[in-house]
């Protein structure tokens, strides 16, 4: 077998098992807060790393580009703006109380930025692959979703090495819903939580469903029966990925495809009069359906079950953080550290240790505003001679907006490598 096919292959095995997170996990002392072990805090080996360390090693045999320059300036490792951040790093680890953390997540960070631009400088094979293996994404974590409400838990076997999680209704802090009163689980797919999978499966569609609209402009001269089979094969990947949706329970998520789904709608019809009319129509008929419900039926008849101290738990680690903030500004925490200095922070005797569910607080606390700077150059600079398409921009707002709300796309390896394939593809 040739050099660029076992390139070809390990990038294809490297995208095919980015939603898995299948792993042998580390406890040591340091991954301990109060006495409880902590997911956040606890070095993994990941199957997905041993398949990212042969791609890293192959490149390192025979790279493409020179190895004297920097995966996150491009200049070379002596140039000024590199060393600069070198010591920023440095800073970070010795202000932090879990150094043993921090050195980690800093690993992970440039591990990130590598693929980044690794998967960038191979833009043309990285997309040919993708838009295959998006479709095995969703087809095969919406079946698994799906399997996984009609089971009422985790479906264990072969599944359990692909990431899933043992689970059923009654396991403690499991997320739950009802549909007309009846209790479910909300589907976490291989994922360690449904809102992970939500946010993974609506960007994952989008992507998709972008890359799938350039391909097709290809396909004009192709023949009405391959046409048709694409057309069937969009809308099987579609609903899967409209299933992984429904049934991972996001109300935000729920929200914004609702959104989304009007404004494509809408954007399907030309004329502004028909434009107005039908979304006047669309609003008044919404709002007069849950205007009747509510008045006959509580809308927990329908859908409800949710946790009910969800806003309040969110609103309390925002605090906290604000607090962090205040206190260490400018160089913050260190990397991984806001769990660590969580219970300092949180004075009502109850700890709920979860990373604060707001990425740029969480970014905040944990590098200050030295490192927030750092991260905005550093995107502008990556992203500033880029032509970014409308459906690019809809996708970062996308997880601009979950990141708002929930941490999983720097906390959770699937997202995270997700948001690594989204910026490489742009």
């Amino acid at each position: 077998m040739s050099f660029l096919k076992v390139k070809e292959f390990l990038l294809f095995l490297f995208l095919l098992f980015i939603p898995t997170q299948f792993g042998k996990h580390f406890w040591p002392e340091w991954s301990y807060v109060l006495g409880v072990r902590v997911d956040y805090l606890s070095p993994v080996l990941y199957f997905l790393d041993l398949i990212w360390l042969l791609l890293f090693l192959f490149d390192w045999i025979k790279p493409s580009v020179d190895k004297s320059t920097s995966p996150l300036t491009g200049r070379s490792f002596f140039s000024f703006k590199t060393i600069l951040l070198i010591l920023f790093v440095a800073i970070n680890v010795l202000v932090a109380q879990n150094k043993e953390i921090c050195i980690y997540r800093w690993l992970r960070l440039w591990q990130l930025i590598w693929t980044i631009f690794y998967l960038n400088k191979n833009k043309v094979l990285f997309k040919k692959l993708l838009i295959k293996i998006i479709s095995i994404w969703v087809i095969f974590e919406g079946f698994l979703a799906i399997s996984q409400i009609i089971y009422g838990g985790s479906l264990g076997g072969l599944f359990y090495f692909f990431g899933e999680r043992r689970f059923d209704f009654n396991t403690i802090g499991i997320a739950q819903m009802s549909l007309m009163g009846q209790g479910l689980v909300r589907a976490y797919g291989s994922f360690s939580h449904p809102n992970s999978l939500a946010g993974f499966g609506l960007v994952s569609l989008l992507l998709w469903m972008k890359l799938r609209m350039k391909s097709s402009c290809s396909m004009e001269r192709t023949s009405s029966l391959k046409k048709r089979g694409s057309l069937l094969w969009f809308w099987v990947v579609f609903w899967f990925g409209v299933v992984i949706l429904v049934v991972s329970g996001s109300r935000l998520i729920w929200f914004l495809s609702l959104i989304l789904g009007l404004i494509f709608i809408f954007k399907r019809i030309k004329q502004k009069k028909i434009w107005i009319s039908v979304l006047s129509m669309t609003v008044v008929l919404l709002v007069t359906i849950i205007f009747i419900i509510r008045v006959n039926y509580p809308l927990n008849n329908f859908v409800g079950g949710f946790d009910k101290d969800s806003f309040n738990k969110r609103w309390d680690l925002n605090v906290a953080s604000l607090k962090m903030v205040k206190e260490r500004g400018w160089i913050g925490y260190g990397m991984g550290n806001f769990l660590v200095e969580l219970p300092n922070f949180q004075k009502n005797g109850y700890f709920w240790l979860q990373p604060v569910h707001n990425v740029i607080l969480l970014i905040l606390t944990e590098t200050g505003l030295l490192g927030f700077g750092v991260l905005v150059f550093g995107m502008g600079n990556f992203l500033v001679k880029k032509k970014i398409s409308k459906m690019n921009i809809l996708i970062l707002v996308i997880i601009l907006i979950t990141g708002m709300w929930d941490h999983y796309w720097i906390t959770l390896p699937q997202n995270w490598w997700l948001l690594a394939v989204v910026l490489a593809q742009i």
